[in-house]
Order: C-alpha cells, then structure tokens, then sequence
C-alpha cells in the first residue's frame, strides 16, 4: 500500500469538516455578539462631549495602561475592572453635561 493512499482518504472527511464548520450554523450569530462602545453612527460628539470621554478615559487608569510601546493584556482582571470603570462612568452620565447641550428628551447617554 503507498502512504499516499490514506491520506487521499482523509480529504474528503476534512473538507467535510471544514463545510459544516464554515456553515451559518457554525459561526457566530450577530445576536450574541459582545457590545461595543462606539456610539450610534448618527451621533457627532461635541468638544465637550470628547473631553468628558477623555477625562473618564483618564479617571479609570486607562491611560497609563496604554502609555507604553506595548498593549496591554486586555485580559487582565485590572485592565478588565479600570474598562468596566471607564464604561459605567461614560455610560450613566456620572460626569456632569455640557452647558452646549439642549435638556430634551434626546438626550444622549454621554
């Protein structure tokens, strides 16, 4: 028997295997996909928009950890805690409004 045999065997097994994990039911559904942080597209920051943002960025000690040549471990139990800190803060509103901005209902969450 030649040794090229068995793995002509393998091929249609692993092309097999390659379509049903590359089907639809294999991939990632959009509906458990992790939030982001970007805004809305229709939404255009002010500058005192951007400076809350960046302040809160500050606060949280996101800023020294991306302060060096390297990334960070975006992993890591502190970069993990100061991200959920910058969040929480960008996203409830604890920084105080602009003075720019209408107190309508369209209010924004930053």
């Amino acid at each position: 028997m030649k040794p090229v045999l068995p793995f002509r065997a393998l091929i249609p097994v692993a092309l097999a295997a390659f379509a049903l994990l590359s089907s639809p039911a294999g991939a990632q559904s959009a509906g458990t996909a992790p939030a982001t942080a970007a805004p809305p597209s229709d939404f255009t920051p002010t500058r005192a928009d951007v400076e809350r943002d960046l302040a809160a960025w500050k606060e949280a000690g996101l800023e020294n950890q991306w302060s060096s040549e390297e990334s960070p471990d975006i992993n890591s139990p502190q970069y993990v805690s100061d991200y959920r800190k910058y969040m929480s803060t960008v996203r409830t509103g604890d920084m105080p409004a602009s003075q720019s901005q209408p107190a309508s209902g369209s209010q924004r969450r930053w």
